[in-house]
């Protein structure tokens, strides 16, 4: 084709539909439409002979999203699919091919790597990238410059032969590399310049990599067989610097990191220092989100503390997925050792950091008694803060999507209604997406599936949304009756007769919410009462219950009451009716002001240190009183109340109401542990920050002149 410049150009469009995040209409910017378009420019032949028009990210009515093709012709449509915008993409595709004829090119994550069947069943796929996408789309388009049909020996394609109409695959790759920095960032080369304009007024949140690979080969996850290799390539970090000075001067406040380890690499530590300064300069990034390492313990710590300290992460991520030995053997992560997740978990309770624990239901090997143990465990070790609990999702190219797989652990599976999590509904109603989980193995059938998922609910009810959590916290250190135990108790005995409330808002609730996933609804719950997006089962609970605690608690006691027995019920109840007054006075209400309740005995000194496990602390009677501190009333607004004491609050262990107590004997602490903090400082010259300093940390704020731009934000 003739390359001058008064040749009409060929018209190419990204599709990536991201998710919408509540009513303000925030969303990620779109990083795989922005890395092809980046790569594709820098071929000059290329860039000579194709016009790439504006990025199609937001998930609208296909209708509204063909409008954009109606300026020009749309010659080619690149669609990069995940289980959340695949049935929207084939839609859209669809239409495409039969109005305008047009070059149909799938990829991404929920793309096929063997895609025969889905050729099949979808004639309007013209290609598919198989795996990474930047050196086989710019072979595409430069194989449609002389062919615009046959696309035959480009590594890492699939094509649709349009004599036979079969699928041709190339299984030949790309050559290794470990330098990423051939390709060009989206962010530095101005794909997403157009969208944030105005730096002061924009909804964006943004994704960066400093590598690619993982050496784990988890058969649940796509980085485990479908990603590309186990081995690592690196982005240079002058390059993941710069990524980040963008991010700061462009105000993104929360920044995703696509790195599947990230704290194993040395190099790690820097990219810490880097965020924090570019904080204390501009306040941007508010929030760091990342996938922590799996087999490190003093490097993530200390990048961990770092974060925390300047207010970046809102949590620690403890991914340990199962704590049975066989299951974890039979999705190949025998080989992450446990021993440091404990560790950790030790280390950051000592210095009050949050962290969270996320667990995935439904492995092969996993039993009812093994996963009511392994969460029993985490109760053990003091997780503090929160328990994620997971479906076992299967993805497309994952070894758990085998036959063979899946024939070997007896693994059934249910299609549900893909209903994302803190998400807005979807305004294309009558189209719907879905995602696949499991359900049964031949070590959990589907009666134990049910048992586990109740257990589950009721123990992120009663421990993660701390409506039990000092209660069980008691009667594990004091009466030896373990958190596993009374979860189980409750899910065994809550009756309609004895505690209609328990019994009505969890154990009945929770069941018609299995029955449903059994009968392909999906997961999350949308009521416009509490939000403007779909919440998880336990939290539309903690909602529920918040509206009467009183008769929650009454209940609850009769069930404690019984567990214990009588005649340690008699020995105990005063300080029990203490332990209780303390966990309703933390429960946090829509609306409530401060207040104050007299106590006989040390409650809050007590489990203050329980928590904590930096020493012990006895009971004894000793005339105290406690007040709540910075509650806020919302006013009834149940949407904010939700937002901030629920969908912010989870990670970062900010449900619970703050008391005075805490609050002073947290600063006592800090100043006693000052002198034992890691002294190395970072940014010596030019900031005169300690790292480590928790305790001078606002002061160095205002020796910066930075107060006025500290922000709070939960998000």
């Amino acid at each position: 084709m003739n390359q001058n410049n008064s040749i009409k150009k060929i018209n190419v469009f990204f599709n990536e539909y991201n998710l919408l995040m509540g009513s303000g209409g925030v969303t990620y910017l779109p990083l795989v439409s922005g890395i092809l378009s980046a790569n594709a420019k820098k071929n000059v032949k290329i860039k000579n002979n194709f016009k790439f028009h504006k990025f199609i990210f937001h998930p609208e009515t296909p209708e509204n999203i063909i409008k954009n093709y109606y300026k020009e012709i749309p010659h080619i449509a690149v669609f990069s699919i995940a289980m959340w915008n695949e049935q929207l993409c084939l839609r859209v595709a669809k239409i495409l091919k039969e109005k305008f004829k047009t070059l149909i090119i799938f990829g991404g994550a929920s793309c096929p790597h063997q895609p025969d069947e889905y050729f099949k069943n979808y004639p309007f796929i013209d290609v598919a990238i198989r795996a990474e996408g930047e050196d086989a789309f710019n072979e595409i388009l430069l194989r449609y410059l002389e062919d615009k049909s046959n696309f035959s020996k480009i590594p890492n394609v699939a094509f649709r032969d349009q004599k036979s109409k079969k699928c041709i695959i190339n299984y030949e790759k790309f050559p290794f590399i470990k330098d990423m920095d051939i390709y060009p960032s989206p962010y530095l080369e101005g794909e997403f310049d157009y969208l944030v304009k105005d730096v002061n007024n924009h909804n964006y949140q943004a994704i960066i990599e400093t590598n690619r690979g993982c050496p784990f080969l988890c058969t649940y996850c796509y980085w485990g067989k479908g990603g590309n290799t186990t081995k690592y390539r690196f982005h240079s970090l002058e390059r993941v610097f710069a990524e980040i000075d963008w991010v700061a001067k462009k105000k993104i406040k929360y920044l995703f990191n696509a790195d599947s380890n990230f704290g194993m690499h040395r190099r790690d530590i820097k990219i810490a220092e880097k965020l924090i300064e570019k904080k204390i300069e501009s306040g941007y990034p508010e929030k760091f989100r990342t996938c922590w390492g799996k087999n490190t313990s003093e490097q993530i710590f200390k990048i961990a503390n770092m974060l925390h300290v300047y207010d970046l992460e809102k949590g620690i991520t403890l991914a340990r997925q199962s704590n049975s030995k066989e299951a974890l053997k039979n999705v190949k992560r025998d080989n992450i050792k446990l021993e440091p997740y404990s560790e950790l978990e030790r280390r950051f309770n000592s210095l009050k950091i949050p962290v969270y624990a996320e667990m995935i239901l439904g492995l092969p090997g996993e039993t009812y008694e093994s996963w009511i143990d392994g969460l029993g465990y985490l109760l053990h070790s003091n997780i503090n803060n929160h328990i994620f609990i997971y479906q076992t999702q299967v993805y497309p190219n994952t070894e758990l999507n085998e036959e063979s797989y899946k024939k070997k652990h007896g693994i059934k599976t249910k299609k549900i209604e893909l209903l994302e999590t803190h998400c807005s509904p979807r305004e294309q109603e009558w189209l719907r997406e879905y995602e696949e989980i499991v359900i049964e193995t031949s070590t959990m059938n589907k009666k134990d599936w049910k048992k586990s998922n109740l257990f589950s609910v009721v123990l992120l009810v009663i421990h993660s949304f701390k409506l039990g959590f000092y209660i069980m916290n008691y009667l594990a250190n004091e009466l030896k009756i373990s958190g596993k135990d009374l979860v189980k108790f409750i899910c065994d005995q809550a009756n309609e007769k004895d505690h209609p409330f328990i019994y009505t808002n969890l154990i009945f609730r929770t069941n018609n919410w299995i029955e449903d996933l059994l009968k392909g609804k999906g997961r999350a719950i949308y009521n416009k009462k509490y939000s403007d997006v779909y919440l998880d089962i336990e939290e539309i609970i903690f909602l529920e219950v918040s509206q009467n605690f009183s008769v929650f608690y009454r209940e609850l006691k009769n069930l404690v009451r019984n567990l214990v027995g009588e005649e340690k019920w008699q020995k105990n109840h005063e300080i029990i009716d203490e332990i209780f007054m303390y966990q309703d006075l933390r429960m946090p209400r829509i609306n409530m002001d401060n207040r104050q309740v007299n106590f006989k005995y040390n409650i809050a000194e007590y489990l203050f240190y329980v928590n904590s496990g930096s020493k012990s602390v006895k009971l004894k009677r000793i005339e105290n009183s406690v007040k709540t501190v910075n509650t806020k009333n919302f006013e009834n607004n149940y949407w904010e109340f939700t937002r901030r004491k629920v969908i912010w609050a989870r990670k970062g262990d900010n449900i619970k109401n703050e008391i005075d107590f805490d609050n002073k004997i947290l600063e006592k602490i800090k100043r006693e542990e000052k002198n034992k903090m890691i002294k190395k400082e970072y940014f010596e010259n030019k900031y005169k920050v300690n790292i480590f300093d928790k305790i001078n940390k606002f002061e160095k704020y205002d020796s910066l002149e930075l107060k006025k731009n500290k922000r709070i934000h939960n998000s």
